[in-house]
């Protein structure tokens, strides 16, 4: 019969953590650490709001679902502050004021939704990159109650924090690997990542990566977040003269890498978390007993 211990440790942590995640700091303030819990709001906070003091109302035009285009609920959520947008909507209090702030339900002010804005591409990362640290925050925080329910009296210490090995890799794939101990396999799963994107970028003359025309495809994209950093600051102010014949593949490629890289950062953060909470095995007899899991250098 398998060890009670082992059984709880392979369950979750709850809706409520999971939604106190969406609020940033709150966790880390539920356990009692109060100078991070004020990092993560204010981190979150101030990234989002310098995105946002650029494009304003055009963060609707992001939106998976356009308010203007769809029924009065969706007019109703918008104007509260609860626009369908991500990654925003992971910071949630910030992705909240910033809606209310600058909803129009106006004719004009849904014009101004459509109009294009200076230096949009790099002030939508920073929102966007908002969300994802809000995110890596609550990861964060979710480790750290892991360790509390799961670490007994002298809880292991991991190799390295799980949530930053997935932060790492989202800017950089493979930096979080490395982090952890598995420079090797960090290298390979970066370059993988890495090379798709590239790819994309050369068929598509650079016009892949766009959140103003593609906002959807750009969602994917931006789980690699070096790469979408890189096409806002070079490739995605360019000028695209004519459509070239491969910028849907350069979409799909970029947006496949943008997946792949989601694999690394979860596999990122598995690895870091098994040096301290090793894969539980059964014997040929059926009990169960904990493995200890080589970290590969």
């Amino acid at each position: 019969m398998a060890d009670r211990s082992i059984e709880q440790a392979g369950k979750g942590l709850g809706w409520g953590a999971f939604l106190a995640g969406l609020i940033p700091g709150l966790l880390q303030f539920q356990l009692g650490q109060k100078q991070r819990a004020i990092t993560a709001l204010v981190s979150c906070t101030v990234l989002f709001f310098a995105g946002w003091s650029i494009v304003g109302e055009r963060l609707f035009y992001w939106t998976l679902v356009v308010p203007d285009a769809s029924t009065d609920t969706m007019r109703g959520l918008a104007r509260v502050g609860f626009p369908l947008v991500l990654p925003e909507l992971l910071n949630l209090p910030a992705n909240a004021i910033g809606a209310i702030l600058a909803f129009d339900g106006s004719p004009t002010g849904e014009r101004l939704w459509r109009m294009p804005r200076d230096f949009e591409h790099i002030a939508g990362w920073l929102t966007a990159a908002s969300g994802m640290l809000a995110a890596f925050w609550a990861a964060a925080g979710h480790w750290q109650l892991r360790l509390r329910r799961d670490g007994g009296a002298s809880p292991r210490t991991a190799i390295a924090d799980p949530a930053l090995c997935a932060a790492l890799s989202w800017l950089l794939p493979g930096l979080g690997h490395a982090r952890a101990g598995q420079k090797d396999k960090g290298m390979l799963m970066g370059a993988a990542v890495v090379i798709v994107f590239a790819l994309g970028l050369v068929f598509s003359h650079g016009h892949a990566v766009d959140r103003a025309t593609a906002s959807v495809w750009w969602i994917g994209q931006n789980l690699f977040g070096g790469g979408t950093l890189f096409a806002a600051l070079v490739t995605s102010p360019l000028q695209m003269e004519s459509a070239p014949a491969n910028l849907d593949l350069g979409v799909v490629l970029c947006t496949v890498a943008g997946l792949m890289n989601l694999v690394v950062m979860v596999d990122a953060f598995t690895v870091a978390e098994r040096s301290a909470f090793p894969l539980a095995r059964r014997s040929p007899a059926g009990a169960a007993s904990v493995a200890t899991e080589e970290t590969a250098s």
